[in-house]
């Protein structure tokens, strides 16, 4: 039974989801056939495609589904190579509702993710 206080979807969110989906879906064709390099440039688009759903999702009364595209964000930038991001989102998540089963996996990855930052030398940060 759908929750009376969400709303349906947009044509924009429509058109944006359907967007990331071929994004995504290029981007996991390139990492399973090992061309990671390749893949990484198609991770950050659909992480950033992702990043504009979540709050397009939350205005609609979606914050569950809205949480599930924050999770989906953070691991196409995990894929992508940028962990710092994907540990951003990764809590940005969890402050959300989340299935207790769901939060437990999610602050599994964040855990690997906070690792990978340790390890990730850190590129110099302009200036202000």
């Amino acid at each position: 039974m759908p929750n009376p206080k969400t709303e349906p979807y947009t044509k924009t969110l429509k058109k944006t989801m359907h967007r990331k989906s071929e994004i995504l879906s290029k981007a996991q064709a390139l990492w399973e056939v090992g061309m990671t390099e390749t893949a990484q440039p198609l991770w950050r688009t659909a992480a950033n495609y992702e990043e504009h759903i979540a709050p397009m999702l939350d205005a609609l009364g979606r914050e569950l589904e809205g949480a599930i595209h924050r999770i989906s964000a953070a691991s196409c930038y995990e894929k992508a190579g940028d962990p710092s991001r994907a540990v951003n989102l990764y809590r940005a998540a969890l402050s959300g509702p989340l299935r207790e089963d769901t939060r437990t996996e999610v602050e599994n990855m964040l855990h690997a993710c906070l690792i990978a930052v340790k390890r990730k030398p850190v590129k110099s940060i302009p200036s202000a």
